[in-house]
C-alpha cells in the first residue's frame, strides 16, 4: 500500500479542517490589521480564564472540605485570582510578559511541527507542514530576540503571520488529501 492510499481521511473530517483552517486565516488576518486590538484581547481573555480558573478552585474547596485538601485549594483559588488581577488590572503590562510566553510557545510550536513532517514526509504535500514548522520557529525565535518588544503591535503582527502560515499549510495539505482520491464516509 503506497503512503497516499494509507492516508484516507473521511470527507467530514477534511471539510471541518477546511473551515477551522478559514477560522484561524481570518483571525490571523485581524490579528494583522490591528495587532494591538488582538494583543490586547488576548490579554484580557486569558486574565478572565485564570480568573474563573480561581473561581473552581473555591467552588472545589468548599465542595471537598470534608475529604481533605481545603487550604489547598483556598490557596491556589488565592494565586489565580492575584494572577488575574495583574492581567485584568494592566492589559498593555500583560502584553509584554506574554510575549515572551509566546516566544517559547512558538519556537516549542515550530519543533514540533518538524518532527511531525519528519513522521509525515513520505505523504504527497507533507512539505507544508515543514514550511509552517520553519516560519513558526523563525517567529518564535524572532520574539525571543526582540523581547521586550518595542512596541505593543509587535506581538499581535508576527501571531497574525504565524496564524496565516498555520492556516494555509493546512489548507494546501488538506486539499492535497482530498484530491488523493475518494475517502472513507
Amino acid at each position: 500500500m503506497s503512503a497516499a492510499q494509507s492516508m484516507q481521511l473521511p470527507q467530514k473530517f477534511v471539510k471541518w479542517s477546511l473551515i477551522a483552517s478559514a477560522l484561524v486565516f481570518v483571525c490571523g488576518i485581524l490579528a494583522i490589521v490591528r495587532p494591538l486590538t488582538f494583543s490586547l484581547g488576548v490579554a484580557i481573555l486569558l486574565g478572565l480564564v485564570v480568573l474563573g480558573a480561581g473561581m473552581a478552585h473555591a467552588i472545589f474547596a468548599f465542595q471537598t472540605q470534608y475529604i481533605g485538601g481545603f487550604f489547598g485549594h483556598i490557596l491556589l483559588f488565592a494565586l489565580y485570582e492575584l494572577a488575574a488581577i495583574f492581567l485584568l488590572a494592566n492589559p498593555l503590562l500583560s502584553i509584554f510578559s506574554l510575549a515572551l510566553l509566546l516566544a517559547v510557545f512558538l519556537v516549542l510550536e515550530g519543533f514540533l511541527e518538524l518532527i511531525l513532517y519528519f513522521r509525515l514526509r513520505r505523504f504527497p504535500h507533507s512539505f507544508w507542514v515543514l514550511i509552517d514548522g520553519i516560519g513558526t520557529l523563525i517567529l518564535g525565535i524572532l520574539i525571543v530576540c526582540q523581547w521586550p518588544p518595542a512596541s505593543e503591535d509587535t506581538i499581535g503582527t508576527l501571531v497574525g503571520i504565524s496564524l496565516i502560515l498555520t492556516a494555509l499549510s493546512r489548507v494546501f495539505l488538506f486539499l492535497a488529501v482530498r484530491a488523493l482520491g475518494p475517502t472513507l464516509s
